[in-house]
């Protein structure tokens, strides 16, 4: 197994790629590659690959929600880019032992969510395995003027996250617990919403796609490496800093108490724990109170400010005593 960080290992698969092609818009460095035609629109791809035991633990994972998750996660990047999800590919490594039953539940789960958004499968593969590895491609589509880029952050802009921070890394925390510990994490039911965010993310399609129609926002991602590394990744393809502010992040008020049990520090697992799958974007100045006013009164959905785009580089974290500190890509490494 290579020792290179996933960065690393990106930036090298990069360098040996040809990094143009006839129609191809954005390749590698956003959460989907574009490509198309002004005749034939432009098309979003995505690809996702989850490994057992590394991505999903079975012992705590029904098969129904991870096959919500799998798709999910996909779909937040297409949520990310300001765009919808079409059509789904699988490939799927099935270990011998795996059940029938277990692969009907996690194909309702899949079906399920496609559903929902009017998705439909269109192919893949299968093949035999030791492991069970599952990986999702997912097209999708959008204006060429809704569609949303890591690159266009500019000094001065404000920076916002969809949502409330460190849910799934602390529901993530608390099953692997209980799996050390051999206890039922259903007896925690005052972090059930916790527990949930690990379980079954949403995907922000529809605000997304607010978000890239709107004329407000200079750049997105979703948020599946922890803030930390997600911020980091805007800055560097915009070429700028930024801070942002340990008093404005935002979390469910039940992550303290698990973060006391859990005996993990809270902003860690608000600003690097991963899995967030809310959508981070930035706002042109000026336009923030019209787009939060806009986000209330249209979807009924509030967002947070929590920093501010800056020139320099990197991530610069301004905590509560107002001491700084450099937290640049310190979130989930794969």
């Amino acid at each position: 197994m290579t020792s290179l960080s996933e960065r690393a290992l990106i930036n090298l698969i990069r360098g040996t790629t040809v990094a143009a092609a006839p129609d191809l818009i954005k390749g590698i460095g956003d959460d989907c590659a574009v490509f198309g035609t002004a005749a034939t629109g432009q098309w979003l791809i995505t690809t996702d690959t989850l490994v057992d035991l590394v991505h999903f633990d079975r012992a705590w994972h029904s098969p129904e929600l991870l096959g919500r998750k799998c798709i999910a996660v996909n779909f937040s990047d297409i949520a990310a880019m300001g765009g919808r999800p079409r059509f789904v590919m699988l490939a799927l490594c099935l270990p011998p032992d795996l059940e029938e039953v277990w692969l009907q539940g996690w194909l309702s789960g899949v079906t399920a969510l496609l559903a929902e958004y009017g998705c439909i499968i269109i192919g893949g593969d299968t093949v035999r395995g030791r492991e069970l590895v599952i990986t999702v491609t997912v097209l999708g589509e959008a204006p060429p003027e809704q569609i949303m880029y890591r690159a266009g952050a500019a000094a001065g802009d404000s920076i916002y996250v969809s949502g409330p921070l460190g849910s799934a890394a602390a529901g993530l925390a608390l099953f692997q617990k209980a799996k050390l510990e051999g206890t039922d994490p259903v007896q925690w039911s005052q972090w059930q919403d916790l527990l949930n965010a690990h379980l079954n993310p949403l995907p922000a399609v529809k605000l997304g796609q607010f978000l890239g129609s709107s004329g407000c926002v200079s750049s997105m991602q979703d948020i599946s490496d922890g803030l930390a590394t997600d911020l980091a990744h805007i800055c560097l393809a915009s070429g700028t800093g930024s801070v942002i502010y340990e008093q404005q992040l935002p979390s469910l008020s039940v992550i303290d108490s698990a973060a006391l049990f859990l005996q993990k520090e809270k902003l860690d697992l608000v600003l690097k724990g991963g899995e967030d799958y809310q959508l981070l974007f930035t706002v042109h100045p000026g336009r923030e109170a019209e787009l939060e006013a806009r986000l209330l009164t249209e979807l009924n959905h509030r967002i947070y400010h929590v920093g501010t785009i800056t020139t320099g580089h990197g991530v610069i974290l301004e905590k509560s005593d107002s001491s700084r500190c450099d937290i640049t890509f310190q979130g989930y490494e794969h």
